[in-house]
């Protein structure tokens, strides 16, 4: 069975208007769900670490 020129280009433009609908859903919702991911989690956590290991040290009992 042939599909005309005319079918053709109606049944692509069906398909890409659903893959439009389907990216346009899931952009939605990943940016209703921010999540950092693993490697932005552990950069934060490894400043924090170093910003409290650069900090002043206590103060020291003064020996008299």
């Amino acid at each position: 069975m042939q599909m005309s020129d005319y079918a053709l280009a109606q049944l692509a433009n069906e398909r890409l208007a659903h893959a439009r609908e389907v990216a346009a859903r899931r952009a939605l919702v990943r940016s209703l769900t921010p999540r950092s991911s693993l490697r932005v989690r552990l950069g934060g956590i490894l400043i924090g670490l170093g910003r409290r290991l650069l900090a002043e040290p206590a103060a020291q009992r003064a020996t008299s």
